[in-house]
């Protein structure tokens, strides 16, 4: 059985929305449940009223990595955001324009931070060739990723590691609780 980020995934590139009373698994009931599961965790409570641990990133991540690139800018916006409000936090300096740029850069490096000296392989072209020497590449010290402190200032690198792992900690929360809004519309 499909899980529901590739059923997601499929629903968001869906042609037709029809639904199908017979089945509570059609694309448009994973969607609703999806949004579901987005007001859920974007207010931090459930149907019930019950208490959830917020993580607003959480949905515009899975239509993120199910190819809907527009949600990019709603990742952004929340970077932006939890970023500047956390800087209060850990007494960091920085402005509105720099903390939106970090979110930029975070989400970039999250979604595609592989080393383009190398192709993500960590050793060196031979020159003229597409083929790699045995020597480490320098630009990612061998690790085929782009490094990801040397993209910041000095004071900001934590601030930019909390972002990422903000963005670890969010993705994957959205699925089950997407699962948990089908289930109560399932007969079993």
């Amino acid at each position: 059985m499909a899980t529901i980020t590739q059923r997601y995934s499929t629903a968001v590139h869906a042609r037709s929305l029809k639904v199908d009373p017979r089945t509570s698994m059609a694309d448009p009931d994973v969607l609703a449940a999806m949004g579901w599961a987005d007001k859920t965790l974007t207010e931090g409570r459930d149907r019930q009223g019950n208490p959830v641990r917020p993580a607003p990133l959480a949905v515009s991540l899975e239509r993120l990595f199910s190819g809907d690139n527009t949600a990019a800018h709603a990742i952004v916006r929340t970077l932006a955001e939890l970023a500047f409000e956390q800087s209060w936090v850990m007494k960091i300096k920085i402005s509105r324009p720099a903390a939106h740029d970090m979110a930029c850069a975070c989400l970039a490096w999250h979604r595609n931070g592989v080393c383009r000296a190398c192709g993500g392989h960590g050793l060196t072209l031979i020159p003229g060739t597409k083929t790699h020497s045995e020597h480490g590449c320098q630009p990612c010290r061998g690790s085929g990723k782009v490094l990801f402190d040397q993209q910041f200032r000095q004071d900001h690198q934590q601030l930019a590691r909390w972002l990422v792992s903000e963005m670890e900690r969010a993705a994957g929360r959205a699925g089950p609780i997407a699962m948990r809004h089908l289930a109560d519309d399932m007969e079993l």
